[in-house]
């Protein structure tokens, strides 16, 4: 839209807002009711655009375009009757207007009145012209089937309208989403194929192709698919943030947030909880730790109800060592649903680092009574305990834990323990147990205990089980 139209709109969007309906009365021609009802729904803001449609119908009567849009409206908040009234009202005015009558089978079907849309439908089919049309009533047929059970038909249906229209969203909407047409999936990967090989410039079919792809696990092929979609229409904020998720999964974090800048440079863009908490991490994991916190401090702006951000947020600053108000932010997660042992361990590391005991104490017990098997806090704690003085109670809770089971983490962190409590011999046998079955995770050791890292006997042991070239 060209600045000048923009400015025009938001002066008649001001009028109209403007004005109290009860003092005042304004009017307008139909081509600006036409541009506020665009407008209000453009921005699923469906109560005002009712509202438009109504004071439309007061001053234009006769006008058979505001009865469609009251109708739509009624039908979107599943207001049953009163659409119906509203296509009533709007078969006076147009009795034979083919637009209606697509209105009215969209009506019936979504309120499942089956045998009346297939009389419209039917009527419909020896009547409109053009592949566009004749897409959309596959697409009715299709959505009708389905309400019929016959779930084999209603997907050749689908298929039909996007043969017949591959611009045609809705019905590849219900073709990748309806969980009816699951035993169908594996389908689309033929009329994808079949139909970009026609038209390679489809931006749409690209776009869901890589969703089909995305949805079964095939990263490669969604990727290409989504960034072949951004390429042929740059106008579509969606394709830039489908394509920036994409890489974030697949750990490309400059190249994500390349994309998730390109995303919000476009005027449709919409802040989420989940994109900011996207880019948040990316930057934390690229070590820019400002960008990070400011993106997820706009996460939490958008929904402070969830756990993780307030984890993320802790992480930045343990990074950053400043430990106080690491463990705000792990003390704000914790208290929130569904957060994870991580939480209460990394409220106690920092409650440990700034000698806080009984608050440390509290929490690793957390941690562990919500995971018995959570190694990192176990070894953690065990750790703790030998630097508060207490290596029996370390002793045994190593001892006891690896009588329970046994992973890479807890057996390196029990060599880590043994070591630091000067039970060299016993460490030394269970390091060699730990290589023999984990040599892969053999990092784990210099980061439990990074002062082994110079020690030559440790090294020794490391080249006895080092793979041979």
């Amino acid at each position: 839209m060209s600045q000048k139209k923009n400015e025009r709109l938001a002066a008649l969007v001001a009028r109209y807002e403007n004005t109290n309906q009860e003092k005042e009365h304004i009017v307008l021609s139909q081509e600006e009711f036409d541009e506020l009802l665009a407008h209000y729904y453009d921005r699923h803001d469906f109560d005002r655009t009712l509202q438009v449609a109504d004071l439309a119908i007061e001053q234009h009567n006769y006008s058979p375009e505001f009865y469609k849009w009251k109708a739509l409206i009624h039908k979107i908040n599943l207001e049953e009757d009163q659409a119906f009234a509203a296509l009533d009202k709007l078969s006076i005015y147009a009795p034979n207007d083919e637009e209606a009558m697509m209105l009215r089978l969209e009506v019936l079907t979504h309120f499942e009145h089956r045998d009346e849309a297939r009389e419209v439908l039917e009527t419909l089919q020896g009547r409109v012209t053009g592949d566009q049309r004749h897409s959309l009533l596959a697409f009715f047929d299709g959505l009708l089937l389905m309400q019929e059970f016959r779930y084999e038909e209603c997907f050749h249906a689908l298929c039909d309208a996007v043969r017949l229209d591959p611009t045609q969203e809705p019905a590849l909407e219900e073709l990748l989403n309806a969980g009816e047409l699951l035993p169908y999936r594996k389908k689309l990967r033929k009329l994808f194929t079949t139909l970009l090989a026609a038209n390679p410039f489809n931006d749409l079919l690209w776009y869901y192709s890589g969703l089909y792809h995305d949805d079964g696990g095939n990263d490669p092929a969604a990727l290409e698919a989504f960034d072949n979609a951004r390429s042929l229409n740059s106008d579509n904020p969606v394709y830039d943030l489908e394509f920036a998720d994409k890489l974030f999964d697949l750990d490309r974090y400059e190249q994500a947030l390349k994309a998730y800048v390109a995303y919000f440079e476009s005027d449709k863009s919409e802040d989420s909880y989940e994109t900011f908490m996207r880019v948040g991490r990316s930057y934390q994991l690229l070590g820019h730790l400002d960008q990070a916190k400011k993106a997820f401090f706009r996460a939490i702006e958008l929904n402070g109800d969830m756990y993780d951000i307030f984890q993320h947020l802790g992480e930045c600053f343990v990074a950053e060592e400043k430990w106080g108000i690491a463990a705000y932010n792990y003390g704000r997660a914790v208290e929130r649903e569904g957060h994870t042992p991580d939480c209460w361990l990394g409220l106690a590391l920092c409650h440990a680092a700034t000698n806080e005991a009984a608050e440390a104490e509290f929490a690793f017990q957390k941690a562990m009574a919500m995971n018995d098997r959570y190694s990192d806090a176990i070894v953690a704690y065990a750790v703790f305990l030998v630097d508060q003085g207490f290596e029996p109670r370390a002793m045994t809770l190593i001892t006891d834990t690896l009588e329970r089971y046994e992973d890479a983490n807890l057996i390196y962190g029990a060599v880590a323990v043994h070591l630091m409590t000067n039970r060299r011999r016993s460490g030394m046998e269970l390091l060699n147990t730990a290589l023999s079955e984990y040599y892969e995770e053999s990092y784990l050791l210099t980061e439990f205990f990074p002062d082994l890292r110079n020690d030559r006997e440790i090294d020794a042991i490391f080249n006895l089980y080092r793979p041979r070239e």
